[in-house]
């Protein structure tokens, strides 16, 4: 990944990291608008609204104007549309130089200069505030606020949460992780109001949730490896009880070099999980991926010597056969086939509903009908790396 993307990520989460904190140290009339009406966050109270802008600059070491010159613009085209609402504009900057909590003014000069500006990208919010003459009274409602880094404000929320009466040990692992993950799904929330959040619901939804989240934002914590292992040792608790019924989705279009790592990975599960045929329910291995691709898959684990039901009868789908039970012989310690195989976009809407699963795992950053039902339990990991999910199956016991 390129610095800039690095940086461009960072920065998405050094908002929502703010929005939570905000949201910690907010009234408990408050109500919070993820990505609100100037990009990130309003925070309204009885008493008003304030917009507020994130921008982190780790790499730039001194504040200079011209860093600010879009924020301070998209602020001011919306002051020049809604001058009367009593709305307070902030920018929440880290810059390294600047002291923590240190407010800056702007001067008429500096929003001169700032209107002035010739710069390409800027071309759309200049030409919209032609002839503005209202820059005073903005400036009485604008002001940049100098927080602090990306380690320090995970730190000020880890604290916060433990005020709240979170542990320090469950606030860190699985509390502030599933918050970053939950504004980060709600930011992208194209209704407003699914978008609005107040403290003491959003606390109580949180508390709700026992198991780290792992996702894309999650893997850009300071924490993250410490997230996996707390992850790991929750799932690792369903896994080790032999007799739950599993089904695995494992998605083609997310997961690295899907082809190549998948017989391994179902031979990796296997031979942990599926060893004691007195034991081991056979699981179900559901993949999303053309049937080229599942063919090849099933041809590399027979290789593998690995026996399995694939539930086609004449070439068609016969649900009843997939779903059947291996014949076992315990004398022998033989076993008719050790996990089933289908393609998930053709074939698992047929079988969900009548196998019984206990726990269906997911690895994929899709969302399925079936996980708003209840009746089984539900593992997501939104990770890619297949090191990370041999790890989070403890396949592996290193990353």
């Amino acid at each position: 990944m390129s610095r800039t993307a690095d940086y461009t990520i960072q920065g998405f989460i050094y908002q929502f990291i703010i929005t939570f904190h905000k949201l910690l140290t907010s009234t408990d009339d408050a109500e919070i608008t993820v990505e609100g009406i100037v990009e990130d966050i309003d925070i309204h109270t009885p008493s008003g609204q304030e917009a507020v802008q994130c921008k982190y600059h780790e790499s730039k070491q001194k504040f200079t104007l011209s860093t600010i010159y879009k924020p301070v613009l998209q602020m001011l085209c919306h002051y020049k549309k809604y001058p009367t609402a009593n709305i307070k504009y902030r920018l929440h900057a880290h810059f390294p130089n600047e002291t923590v909590g240190s407010e800056k003014i702007l001067t008429k000069a500096e929003l001169d200069a700032i209107l002035a500006s010739q710069a390409a990208d800027l071309k759309t919010y200049i030409n919209e505030l032609t002839g503005f003459k209202d820059g005073d009274e903005f400036l009485k409602r604008f002001k940049i606020e100098f927080g602090a880094s990306l380690t320090d404000t995970e730190r000020a929320v880890i604290v916060c949460l433990s005020n709240e009466g979170f542990t320090t040990e469950d606030a860190t692992e699985i509390f502030y992780p599933n918050a970053i993950h939950a504004i980060a799904e709600l930011s992208i929330q194209h209704d407003e109001q699914k978008r609005k959040i107040k403290k003491v619901s959003f606390l109580n939804e949180l508390k709700k949730i026992k198991k780290t989240a792992i996702s894309r934002w999650t893997k850009e914590l300071q924490d993250y490896t410490k997230f996996l292992k707390q992850r790991r040792k929750q799932i690792g608790e369903l896994l080790n009880n032999n007799s739950r019924k599993r089904a695995v989705i494992l998605d083609a279009n997310y997961i690295t070099d899907f082809e190549r790592n998948i017989p391994l990975l179902i031979q990796d599960y296997v031979t942990k999980y599926n060893s004691k045929i007195q034991l081991n329910r056979c699981p179900v291995f559901s993949l999303i991926c053309n049937e080229d691709m599942l063919n090849n898959i099933w041809k590399s684990l027979d290789h593998k010597k690995l026996t399995l039901e694939r539930g086609l009868v004449a070439g068609t789908f016969n649900s009843v056969r997939f779903l059947r039970d291996p014949l076992k012989v315990i004398k022998d310690g033989t076993i008719e086939f050790k996990l089933k195989l289908c393609n998930h976009e053709n074939e698992f809407d047929s079988i969900v509903n009548e196998a019984g699963f206990d726990d269906i795992i997911i690895i994929s950053d899709q969302d399925f009908l079936f996980e708003s039902k209840i009746g089984y339990n539900i593992e997501k990991l939104k990770t890619q790396e297949i090191n990370e999910i041999k790890y989070l199956l403890s396949l592996t016991s290193v990353l």
